[in-house]
């Protein structure tokens, strides 16, 4: 690279000087026929004249030439630069811009330049799985370009705006906290009002940071906090997707497990919370050759006998195939993939079965399993099972 960049260099030269001499040798044969038949017949000054003016339209040629070079060089400069740091779907600066700047602002915060209202927003769109899942990948991006545009409009005047991720904002302003608070009610309504062709109002969670509430952090770490706080907001906007049986004053609240209710980094603490609420046992379990286990509530440890996680980890060595007796696995395992496969793929999946407590004992185990696929996680099932033992007997006595 090095040795083409040189060569391209020493040829950009040779090709100036040759021009120039070019240039300069028309200029002087012009000079000398003028001179010498200045006295002559009107032809010979005629062709001085001619001369003269092509070396001059030569010089100037050359010189307009290399100035519309170096305006197409800088604006080929330009196009890169905006490859480099705007995202190409929304507009705004992207990741690589977003970083670079960050390393300004600890920069700045090292000389203590900077002003002590400084605040990092934390942005992240709710429900971006569900509407590439439901509308297609057409409308998430739409999703994305409005929830760009409302973040723009609302915080461009205050600060800078990136996209750091699929569904991920970052804005950097300054303002204090009743400004901040101005601006969020000022985005909810923006985007609670934005319609696109698939889109008809937007969700959004959000957290901030600011150095007045922390004057011994950097910009990073206002960014952590700032994190912190939004991933808090968004499990509260997860929560809120709970369903509760108002009719039945027994009843917990149950989690809608389907598309809109998708495990993520996000919901994952919710679920935990509100399972160990709900009757009888709920787990979750990867579809993968492992079918490792990623939850179970305490009614699963009960259920199979089991003081505590790790004695129900040694039990069924932490996948669901140990959790069911060998002999009825790959009956189950059939049910449930002709019932995943068939036209009410979306449904609960039904399966009866054994299962071998701690203490030896064989129960049996009613079991109704929900396919899903998880960003985070991968292909899952969310299950939920009862203890049936005392039906299965009483209809084993009636037969």
């Amino acid at each position: 690279m090095y040795i083409s960049s040189q060569g391209k260099r020493f040829s950009k030269i040779a090709n100036i000087v040759v021009v120039l001499l070019i240039t300069l040798t028309v200029l002087i044969l012009s000079i000398y026929f003028a001179i010498a038949l200045y006295d002559h017949e009107a032809s010979g000054l005629l062709f001085a004249a001619i001369a003269l003016i092509v070396s001059v339209l030569i010089l100037f040629g050359f010189i307009i030439y290399n100035l519309m070079k170096h305006a197409k060089n800088e604006l080929t400069v330009e196009q890169i630069r905006k490859l480099a740091y705007l995202d190409t779907l929304t507009g705004l600066e992207n990741r690589t811009a977003y970083k670079e700047y960050i390393e300004h602002l600890n920069e700045k915060l090292k000389e203590k330049d900077i002003k002590p209202y400084l605040s990092i927003i934390m942005l992240d769109v709710n429900g971006l799985k569900k509407t590439n899942d439901i509308y297609g990948h057409l409308a998430g991006d739409e999703l994305i370009i409005g929830s760009s545009e409302c973040i723009k409009r609302v915080f461009s005047s205050s600060g800078r705006c990136f996209r750091t991720g699929g569904d991920e904002f970052v804005v950097i302003a300054y303002m204090n906290h009743d400004q901040f608070v101005k601006k969020s009610d000022e985005l909810k309504k923006t985007l609670s009002n934005w319609k696109g062709e698939y889109i008809n109002g937007i969700s959004i969670s959000m957290g901030k940071a600011d150095m007045a509430e922390y004057p011994d952090h950097d910009a990073d770490q206002l960014m952590v906090e700032a994190d912190k706080l939004m991933y808090k907001n968004k499990q509260n906007y997860y929560t809120s997707q709970l369903m509760v049986d108002e009719n039945d004053p027994k009843s917990t609240r149950k989690l809608r497990f389907c598309d809109e209710f998708s495990l993520t980094k996000y919901t994952m603490p919710v679920i935990r919370q509100m399972a160990e609420v709900i009757p009888g046992g709920f787990f979750i379990y990867r579809e993968n050759e492992q079918r490792e286990l990623i939850y179970q509530n305490t009614k699963v440890l009960e259920i199979y006998g089991c003081r505590s996680v790790d004695e129900f980890q040694e039990l069924t060595d932490n996948s669901f195939e140990k959790m069911v007796i060998p002999e009825d696995f790959e009956r189950i395992q059939n049910l449930i993939d002709d019932q995943i496969d068939s036209e009410k793929g979306d449904a609960m999946d039904h399966v009866i079965y054994r299962i071998r407590r701690r203490d030896g004992q064989i129960r049996w185990i009613d079991d109704y399993g929900h396919y899903s696929h998880s960003p985070d996680y991968g292909d899952i099932y969310y299950v939920f099972i009862n203890d049936i033992t005392e039906l299965m007997i009483q209809r084993s006595t009636a037969n």
